[in-house]
């Protein structure tokens, strides 16, 4: 389930999450990632919880006309799998069924999978 980011409800959580990624390791390279997203109305922040009560990442957007762009997926260490972001494509999906999902270059083989996946599943059905 994909819960937008409130600053003043999640910023320590959401910032324990990007924390995982090097290039905000920095706290002044995390603190510029989250006025980017507060301040960008194209950029959204989105806290990700699987099957449990906790939030278990963070997925990160950037909007155009018709496509959403996943910029990154955070994960706690032991929700880093193939299956999570599949759910969480599966989200992206759910939300946002009018957008194309694209994603950053980490992100390619894994979109290519779950694709493959979803079409594989409706010819079966």
């Amino acid at each position: 389930m994909l819960t937008k980011y409130n600053k003043e409800e999640n910023q320590k959580i959401t910032m324990g999450f990007l924390s995982y990624i090097s290039d905000l390791k920095d706290m002044s390279n995390l603190e510029n990632e989250l006025r980017l997203y507060d301040e960008d109305e194209s950029r959204q922040l989105y806290l990700w919880k699987s099957n449990v009560e906790d939030f278990s990442g963070v997925v990160a957007l950037s909007f155009s006309k018709k496509t959403v762009f996943i910029e990154y997926i955070s994960l706690s260490p032991s929700y880093r799998s193939q299956t999570n972001r599949f759910k969480i494509f599966d989200d992206i999906a759910r939300k946002f069924p009018e957008y194309t999902i694209l994603g950053s270059f980490d992100l390619v083989a894994d979109l290519r999978k779950w694709t493959e996946s979803e079409h594989d599943e409706v010819e079966e059905n």
